[in-house]
């Protein structure tokens, strides 16, 4: 079940609460609890539709969209241009390990504070408001091949 705070602040901001909206951010929520990789649109897709069979790609995009710019899910745009979403968390902050080979996305547990503190003192007149911080490289597995 997804906890209230989502949905109060969702509701809070005005943004409609539709069954399906509600399922999208349920797909997410189960990710997030299960330590599973972020997902793209396509994937939220496929698990809606067993409840939800006439939704579309259109309709995940759109709630996803609504969902980000409320600051209630991060948009993860990699490499290879793929994009994938994840559940923001109050509290967590994390970056990210991307493989090269097969996509694999890992947390990294702790920010870079220091990079970022270099960019403040070095560009004072420019305000950080958000950063991410992905390193890209390749996973063991697809070292071995």
């Amino acid at each position: 079940m997804i906890p209230g705070e989502f949905l109060k602040r969702l509701k809070r901001l005005g943004v409609r609460l539709t069954p399906q909206r509600q399922e999208i951010l349920q797909v997410l929520w189960e990710r997030a609890q299960s330590g599973g990789q972020p997902v793209n649109a396509e994937e939220v897709m496929k698990c809606v539709r067993t409840r939800y069979p006439g939704i579309s790609l259109d309709t995940v995009y759109r709630t996803l969209a609504t969902f980000t710019r409320e600051g209630i899910v991060n948009e993860l745009q990699f490499k290879d241009q793929s994009r994938r979403y994840e559940l923001v968390i109050q509290g967590e902050h994390h970056h990210h390990l991307v493989c090269l080979g097969c996509g694999y996305v890992r947390e990294i547990a702790y920010c870079p504070e220091d990079i970022i503190e270099r960019v403040r003192e070095s560009y004072a007149d420019f305000k950080i408001e958000e950063h991410s911080f992905t390193i890209y490289g390749y996973c063991a597995q697809c070292r071995e091949d």
